[in-house]
């Protein structure tokens, strides 16, 4: 859509699929760094790892006990020596003789088999095993763990706190990683005053700069902060043109009013292919592109910015950053409580609360009534249900999956 839509509204509004399709074909990873590998956690790995050499490297124990032939059990053996986690034995086990050995310590020559202590009798330089013992039993393999050659940590994995001791454990002390996009998160409006001020008047206290920060370090961005904006097109101009920033997103002054100066500032610098989304509530989210940076002109109500980026800019910094997509709720099966209505070209994001069912069945969700202008209507919810394009009316009792806010 183009054209200044100011005073005049929406004469189309995109769906969500089509915008998300944009997204996904206009953007592209930002590139590769190498970081330390204690720096790597969350980090979407650039390459595949691969594993330059066998773990365990030899045979070990993989309990403390003796190190046997298993076809000498059950019966009475010759205690020749001992082997700590560190030490290796000398010499090859014959007939009817044993080695103690600890967890961790490297098989013995001739042995096939390690029998636990708590099995074994020890009667001065002997001990004795009441039982038999099955070939291999409580060895470790050489590369059982990590074979040399294979592939350990795929390429697009989020890397895991238990990646780090494998990381460690392969020698991958620097690793290849997508580049984290930085995202400049620019709050619009004349009205808006910082946090920690009272308000009078007119005045708004500026919040959806902080939920977009912590959005934003969820998803695996880099926030930066930009101070607030009233409403000059001057200072909008540089702010969405300086670069620095993979991602620019604006709050507030991205709709139809007079003084919705993103938008017009936005086609100057680059295109705004996108204004106007067929979504509630985020319904005035625009999507764009300048010579330096993606741009996200997200509304000014705080539910409608929260919603503009779980749709379209979780995907821009997924796409910047290399990442997989990746839907950040877990979900619970639910029953409506009352039924909902919308066009069936929207897509609506309804907050809901869920009770729970006297009947033991699954919990109930009931509505939360309220505009997008509510941030407590999120902060009160449970979870949301993101009720899709298509369809017109879900009925009471409708089964659904409602998106949790809680991890």
């Amino acid at each position: 859509m183009s054209g200044d839509v100011r005073m005049r509204g929406f004469g189309r509004r995109t769906s969500v699929a089509e915008a998300q399709a944009l997204i996904a074909q206009r953007l592209r990873p930002l590139g590769v760094e190498r970081v330390p590998f204690r720096q790597a956690l969350g980090r979407i790995l650039a390459e595949e790892l691969l594993a330059e050499q066998n773990v365990p490297a030899h045979p070990r124990s993989a309990m403390d006990g003796y190190a046997v032939r298993a076809q000498d059990l059950p019966g009475k053996l010759r205690v020749i020596g001992q082997i700590l986690a560190a030490q290796t034995f000398e010499g090859r086990l014959g007939d009817h003789q044993a080695v103690r050995i600890m967890t961790g310590g490297k098989i013995p020559e001739g042995a096939d088999a390690v029998v636990m202590v708590e099995e074994a009798k020890v009667e001065g330089d002997e001990v004795h095993f009441s039982r038999p013992a099955e070939l291999r039993q409580h060895i470790l393999e050489t590369g059982c763990d990590l074979t040399r050659g294979a592939v350990v940590l795929s390429r697009g994995r989020r890397i895991r706190p238990q990646d780090l001791s494998l990381l460690a454990t392969i020698g991958a002390l620097e690793v290849p990683v997508q580049k984290r996009p930085v995202v400049r998160i620019v709050p619009s409006g004349t009205e808006l005053i910082p946090p920690g001020r009272r308000p009078t008047g007119t005045e708004i206290v500026e919040s959806n700069s902080f939920l977009l920060e912590a959005l934003v370090r969820r998803d695996g961005g880099r926030p930066e902060l930009h101070p607030i904006i009233g409403d000059s097109p001057e200072v909008l101009r540089q702010a969405l043109s300086a670069p620095g920033a993979d991602l620019v997103v604006v709050t507030g002054g991205s709709s139809v009013g007079q003084e919705d100066f993103a938008p017009v500032i936005a086609r100057e610098l680059g295109e705004l292919p996108i204004h106007g989304i067929q979504v509630k509530p985020a319904s005035p989210t625009g999507i764009g592109f300048t010579p330096h940076s993606a741009l996200l002109l997200a509304p000014g109500y705080p539910v409608a910015t929260f919603v503009a980026w779980d749709l379209f800019g979780r995907p821009m910094l997924e796409r910047l950053g290399g990442a997989p997509s990746r839907w950040p709720y877990r979900r619970q099966t639910a029953v409506l409580s009352e039924a909902l209505k919308k066009p069936a070209d929207r897509v609506d994001i309804v907050r809901v609360l869920l009770e729970p069912d006297p009947s033991g069945g699954p919990a109930r969700a009931r509505p939360i009534p309220g505009g997008a202008s509510l941030l407590s209507t999120v902060t009160r919810a449970d979870g949301f249900v993101l009720f899709e394009a298509g369809a017109e009316v879900l009925p009471a009792g409708t089964k659904v999956e409602v998106d949790l806010y809680e991890p």
